[in-house]
């Protein structure tokens, strides 16, 4: 069982990228990030590493700091695999501030963490990924559904910097105000609007070969529970579709009953779950 570094985005693509698509929905993060990696005003800087074991690609991981490393969803992943990339992480004195991606995958990973490298594991979020490829009749409720124009910037910026403190992410907060810029400028960023008042967004994130991730569906307290994050949503899943795209996928908080109903109400369903741990030194 050999541990491969790549520097070459291409080449690492070359590897892994059959073992992705297998599970093309699950694995949006990975390959939307390596999708991205090739365009050239990408400043991430990755990690690549992946396992071969008898002369075949089995398993990767990827990291673009600062954020956790990635253990997408892999048939071929094994237990012994992980245990051999952590200590070679802790071997060559890799950064590990914590790890995301399929379950099973990551609890070998904390586990050998624990055991192997005296880091203890905080549970940040449990998540579960859908996927749509047809939609469902579309909710009923007043009001339009708009692009973001530079005129909102403000209005995003305030929204961004709130949602990120609604879910626990301390970088959106912290780059509440890049994020509004990019996503506006990139025609990205999606409003549900009543009277011509925004009342809900949701953006449009990175692309796999055949999908599309919807993130960010935020709404503000004076507006919730009013449907708006559902109309949001459904149409811009209705305009990617529109645009070519095979299916969309989204990322939910395991913990939040109503959020998982509401999105396969407008035909979302479930593939897998994706969980989230940071690690920290443990104490003596």
């Amino acid at each position: 069982m050999d541990i491969i570094e790549e520097t070459n985005v291409n080449r690492f693509k070359a590897e892994v990228n059959h073992l992705l698509v297998e599970r093309e929905a699950e694995n949006n993060l990975s390959l939307g990030l390596l999708r991205g990696m090739d365009q050239e005003e990408s400043s991430l800087v990755p990690y690549l590493l992946y396992i071969k074991e008898a002369g075949k690609t089995t398993c990767m991981t990827m990291r673009t700091p600062p954020h956790l490393w990635i253990l997408p969803s892999i048939s071929t992943a094994s237990k012994a695999g992980i245990e051999h990339l952590v200590q070679y992480l802790l071997d060559h004195e890799y950064d590990i501030p914590g790890v995301l991606g399929e379950e099973q995958a990551v609890e070998w990973f904390i586990e050998a963490c624990h055991s192997k490298g005296n880091l203890e594991p905080n549970l940040h979020m449990r998540q579960g990924i859908y996927k749509l490829e047809k939609l469902a009749t579309p909710p009923e409720r007043e009001g339009n559904f708009v692009k973001a124009e530079k005129s909102d910037l403000a209005l995003a910026k305030k929204w961004f910097l709130q949602y990120g403190k609604e879910v626990g992410e301390a970088h959106i907060e912290e780059q509440a105000s890049d994020l509004a810029t990019d996503m506006i400028e990139k025609e990205k960023m999606f409003f549900w609007t009543v009277n011509g008042v925004p009342v809900s967004m949701a953006c449009r994130a990175r692309e796999t070969l055949n999908g599309a991730t919807i993130n960010a569906v935020f709404t503000p307290d004076e507006h919730k529970r009013k449907g708006y994050g559902s109309l949001v949503t459904y149409h811009l899943s209705k305009y990617l579709l529109e645009k070519g795209f095979l299916f969309c996928s989204l990322y939910t908080d395991m913990d939040n009953a109503t959020s998982n109903s509401i999105y396969q109400k407008i035909g979302y369903r479930w593939v897998g779950n994706s969980i989230v741990y940071h690690l920290h030194s443990r104490k003596a």
